[in-house]
């Protein structure tokens, strides 16, 4: 989903939908997060990004605004490594927690980077990395 140059009712469909009245701070959020790309991100990264387009909010505030975003199925949450991520794909597919760097990345962009890392690679992941998958009955 892209609003970074979304009309006023594209942005009032997602507010709406949320539950949400219309502020400044909430319209940056939405911009910030949804821009087209899919990424995956913590709060604090998310935080920082606000904060340097003069967008303020409480940890609190975020965390309720996230997890209202997860539950309308906007974004999907990943706990790893006892933290939590959040992705704009929110697609079923495989996520690999870098410990070293702190990251969620998905598997296929994972692999793509770290061409040495064979297929299937549960084991030497699990030495090095924790692999995140979900499990959805349908």
């Amino acid at each position: 989903m892209n609003l970074s140059n979304a009309s006023k009712a594209e942005l009032d469909n997602v507010l709406n939908n949320c539950g949400w009245r219309q502020t400044k701070q909430r319209i940056v959020l939405l911009k910030s997060i949804f821009d087209g790309t899919n990424k995956h991100f913590s709060i604090n990264q998310i935080n920082d990004v606000l904060k340097e387009n003069r967008s303020y909010f409480s940890l609190t505030t975020l965390y309720e605004n996230l997890s209202t975003l997860v539950d309308k199925g906007y974004l999907k949450q990943i706990t790893a490594d006892k933290q939590a991520f959040y992705d704009t794909d929110t697609s079923d597919h495989v996520h690999v927690y870098d410990q070293e760097k702190k990251e969620i990345f998905d598997y296929r962009e994972y692999h793509h980077i770290h061409k040495d890392l064979p297929l299937p690679a549960c084991l030497s992941l699990l030495e090095k990395y924790s692999m995140v998958i979900t499990l959805k009955k349908k």
